[in-house]
C-alpha cells in the first residue's frame, strides 16, 4: 500500500487540493488564498501504540489525551476546506509552541481574522486581529457574559472541528497508529486532507 501513496498525493497534486505545509510570509498567504477573509486554527491528536521505550513514550504522551499521542496542527476556512497542515510532531508539544515554530500565525495577513481556542493563549499578541474564547484563572471566573460570549465563539469555531472531522473520515489517519515507518502518519494526514478537500470541490 505505501508504494501506491505516491501515486495518490501525485493525482491530489493535480487537482489542487494538497493543503500548504508551510506558508512563509503574509504575501504569499493572500498568492496563494486571495479570497480568505477569516481562518480557523486547531490542533488534533491520534492515538500511537505505546512505546516500551520510556525515553520515547514519554516524548509520545499528551497531558490533555492521558495517552501517547502524534499531533497536527490544521488551519481551514469557513467551508471547511483545510489550507494548512503542519507537519505531525509529538504529543508532548504544546499547540502554541508547534505554531511559533513552524511560524504559522505571523505569515497570516493582519487583516485575516484568526478563530482559534484557549490552547494557543498569547497569539494574540503577535496577531491583534485573534478571536479566541476567555479563560477563567484561579480567582477569577467567568461572568455570565464572558461565558455567553465564549458560547457564540465556540458555535463558530465548529466549522474547524468539522474540517478535522472530515479529513479523519479516512480511518488510515484516525486509527491508532502502529506502523514502525517513521513519520507515515503524516503522509496519511496529508492525503486524508487532500481527498476531504477533494469531496468538497466536487460536491
Amino acid at each position: 500500500m505505501a508504494n501506491l501513496l505516491p501515486v495518490l498525493e501525485m493525482a491530489l497534486g493535480k487537482h489542487l487540493v494538497l493543503p500548504k505545509r508551510k506558508i512563509s510570509s503574509p504575501e504569499e498567504f493572500f498568492k496563494l488564498f486571495p479570497e480568505i477573509k477569516e481562518v480557523f486554527l486547531d490542533g488534533t491528536e491520534r492515538r500511537t501504540q505505546k512505546p516500551k521505550n520510556l525515553k520515547r513514550r514519554n516524548k509520545l504522551y499528551s497531558g490533555k489525551k492521558k495517552a501517547t499521542t502524534r499531533k497536527t496542527l490544521v488551519v481551514s476556512d469557513e467551508k471547511r476546506r483545510i489550507l494548512l497542515l503542519s507537519p505531525t510532531k509529538s504529543g508532548r508539544r504544546h499547540d502554541k509552541r508547534i505554531a511559533d515554530k513552524l511560524g504559522i500565525v505571523s505569515s497570516i495577513p493582519q487583516e485575516v481574522v484568526v478563530w482559534t481556542d484557549t490552547g494557543f493563549q498569547g497569539i494574540q499578541h503577535l496577531h491583534p486581529n485573534t478571536v479566541m474564547p476567555k479563560k477563567a484563572t484561579r480567582g477569577n471566573p467567568l461572568t455570565f457574559a464572558e461565558k455567553a460570549n465564549n458560547k457564540v465563539i465556540s458555535g463558530i469555531r465548529i466549522v474547524s472541528e468539522h474540517a478535522i472531522g472530515g479529513m479523519k473520515r479516512l480511518k488510515a489517519s484516525t486509527d491508532v497508529y502502529r506502523n514502525r515507518l517513521p513519520n507515515l502518519d503524516d503522509t496519511f494526514n496529508l492525503l486524508a486532507a487532500g481527498i476531504w478537500n477533494f469531496h468538497l470541490q466536487t460536491a
